[in-house]
């Protein structure tokens, strides 16, 4: 289609300008039939990288966008206050996108930091945004990835934690409380951190020689909705497990909210154990036996990444950055 826009992609497609540019933006309403229709259309003809060459400007506009699954969720809330803190020192704006867990959405946010032309962007990714992400590449213009790494991206910048390793301590933690009767609740694993956090689970149950119990082990998504009827499935089996290790802490919310529904007691019916569940009041029942990443720190070290990139403080060399997560006890396990 050559230098594609978006009155061609709505010629192309029958519908008017308006619902193509609410599609790309992640604005207003759109059928998410139509929706699909525009990104795989705007994909296949490269719409994203001609919008970038039509915006891009050769000077730092100090502007860093960060998209993110769920601003509701305390984790990447933390992660946003971090980023923000150095934009503030720096000199920086910050913009902010939610994707809701959608990979539409996700498109159509990088997209939009696209025509705004951010100078940089910080991304927890959901879904393929491999074609938008190389055309921010192309134009020498910083991304760093947060938490998930789409399966196919190459050369890239990250900071997070090693989920891996993390997910196998914290059952290692369980089991040396005196669990062998251990499920999970994972994350989507399509998406890294929640595969790297299902492979530490199975393999620490591996190495201290419990076997893993199929029926125990659900996949869900990283939402609280998604824990409550992933644990409900789990508790309407004859026989149950004894704890229960949640991928992030919507899902633990979930499953707690499950397990009090059904009559049952934490940790003496069953245990719990998490990732990201930290109660800063205190005042929570049960408080929960948690693993957490350092999300206000991610936050800086993603944001001060892109900042050096586009200031020539760093060598322009990909960087892989692995913070260490830290536990809070609590009495749910």
């Amino acid at each position: 289609m050559g230098n594609v826009r978006q009155k061609d992609i709505a010629e192309r497609l029958g519908v008017s300008m308006t619902t193509v540019s609410r599609a790309l933006n992640g604005s207003g309403r759109v059928k998410k039939e139509t929706c699909q229709r525009v990104m795989q259309l705007a994909q296949e003809s490269h719409y994203m990288v001609n919008s970038l060459a039509r915006s891009l400007r050769l000077s730092d506009t100090r502007t860093i966008g960060i998209v993110v699954p769920d601003i509701s969720n305390s984790f990447f809330a933390n992660i946003i206050k971090g980023a923000q803190g150095i934009c503030h020192d720096r000199g920086y704006m910050l913009m902010v996108c939610n994707s809701d867990e959608n990979p539409l959405y996700e498109e159509g946010a990088l997209m939009a930091l696209l025509e705004k032309q951010a100078s940089g962007v910080i991304i927890a990714s959901v879904g393929g945004s491999r074609e938008t992400v190389n055309g921010y590449r192309r134009a020498n213009i910083p991304v760093v990835y947060i938490d998930n790494v789409p399966s196919d991206a190459a050369d890239y910048d990250l900071v997070s934690i090693d989920n891996y390793k993390a997910a196998y301590a914290l059952t290692q933690i369980v089991v040396k409380r005196g669990y062998r009767k251990i499920g999970m609740i994972t994350g989507p694993r399509k998406q890294s951190s929640a595969r790297m956090r299902y492979e530490g689970f199975i393999n620490a149950l591996s190495d201290a020689e419990i076997p893993n119990n199929a029926d125990w082990i659900r996949e869900g998504e990283f939402t609280l909705e998604s824990g409550y009827a992933e644990m409900m499935g789990v508790l309407s089996l004859e026989r149950r497990p004894a704890a229960m290790i949640l991928s992030n802490n919507k899902l633990a919310y979930g499953a707690i909210r499950a397990i009090y529904e059904q009559g049952l007691k934490i940790p003496e019916d069953v245990a719990i154990a998490s990732f990201d569940a930290i109660d800063g009041t205190g005042l929570v029942r049960p408080q929960i036996v948690s693993l957490n990443q350092p999300a206000e720190e991610i936050g800086r070290r993603a944001c001060q990444m892109i900042i050096d990139k586009l200031t020539g403080e760093s060598s322009g060399q990909e960087r892989h950055v692995f913070l260490e997560p830290f536990l809070s006890e609590g009495d749910s396990l």
